[in-house]
């Protein structure tokens, strides 16, 4: 666990800087077992708000006291290598001086509050802190949006051309991380609804309107991220009546040459008889006779299923 003391500058305070402290930033872990004994023998919250911190599985959710606010929060996982409907929880707790933030992964949001804070840009306060840490999160869920919609884009217009057999997975892949993320980040919606009735004196209504903008955006990009998933779907189906055309295409085809040689099957199994009696077995141009006669057939089949337009 390692904590930081934020100035009311919105910077570090190390040792040279004498800037008076606004808050301190426990950052912890709850997956390392240190952190947990150090959050349960902490006196300034109560077991509630302990568990909640703790807990290996969440929903966004908003509980608040007069003295301070802990509100549960999910993010894409933008992190290399990772999935993006893999989603990482993050736990945030303030007061007047203090905030306290439990997560088990590196989260961009928070990476980006760090780099704000070295360049003396970042929260002065612990309810800027809470503000900005749902504004970052917002803009994370942007976007992925953003390259999910690019990725839909490159899969519709590869529908006409591509092979068909590797878009299907993909468009299966795509269908269900948009399922995913909207699912986990509903309840998201309604945490940031909730947030910003409240009335604690945490939050200014300067950033109470800033989390409401927030709040709209997120509402409407889960609005977009479902009819993003429609499409998907949508481009799944257009795919599957390409494929089934392709196959009706190719047994069309088969039918075709099958009907042509139906006919001149029979006729060589007929003249193919080990019996007596065969005509031209003793006629040295019955051979040529019989080729010219199957080449007849085939023609006349040929010519007669273009006229009645069956190819």
């Amino acid at each position: 666990m390692e904590y930081f003391d934020i100035s009311n500058k919105g910077g570090f305070i190390t040792e040279t800087d004498d800037a008076p402290r606004a808050y301190r930033w426990y950052r912890m872990n709850y997956s390392v077992e240190e952190d947990c004994k150090w959050l349960d023998e902490n006196p300034l919250l109560n077991n509630l708000y302990k568990e909640q911190l703790l807990k290996i599985e969440t929903r966004p959710i908003v509980y608040q006291d007069e003295e301070s606010i802990l509100i549960c929060l999910r993010g894409v996982n933008l992190n290399p290598d990772a999935d993006p409907e893999d989603m990482i929880s993050i736990r945030l707790w303030i007061n007047n001086n203090t905030v306290i933030t439990s997560c088990n992964r590196s989260s961009l949001s928070l990476q980006d509050i760090i780099k704000n804070l070295q360049n003396n840009i970042g929260p002065k306060t612990p309810g800027e802190f809470l503000a900005v840490l749902i504004e970052r999160l917002a803009i994370r869920i942007e976007d992925f949006f953003e390259k999910f919609e690019e990725q839909l884009d490159v899969q519709e217009e590869s529908i006409e051309t591509a092979d068909s057999r590797g878009l299907g997975t993909e468009l299966g892949n795509l269908r269900r991380q948009a399922a995913t993320v909207r699912r986990y980040l509903t309840p998201q919606k309604d945490a940031l609804e909730k947030l910003s009735r409240t009335d604690s004196p945490l939050l200014t209504p300067e950033l109470l309107e800033e989390m409401k903008d927030d709040r709209d955006k997120t509402a409407r990009l889960l609005e977009d991220l479902e009819l993003s998933r429609e499409r998907s779907m949508a481009l799944q189906e257009q795919l599957l009546a390409k494929i089934g055309y392709e196959q009706n295409n190719r047994l069309y085809v088969l039918a075709i040459i099958s009907a042509i040689f139906l006919p001149l099957t029979f006729l060589s199994g007929m003249l193919g008889m080990n019996v007596a009696g065969l005509p031209g077995t003793e006629d040295s141009n019955a051979f040529w006779f019989v080729s010219g006669l199957c080449l007849v057939i085939a023609i006349g089949l040929m010519l007669w299923f273009k006229f009645k337009k069956w190819y």
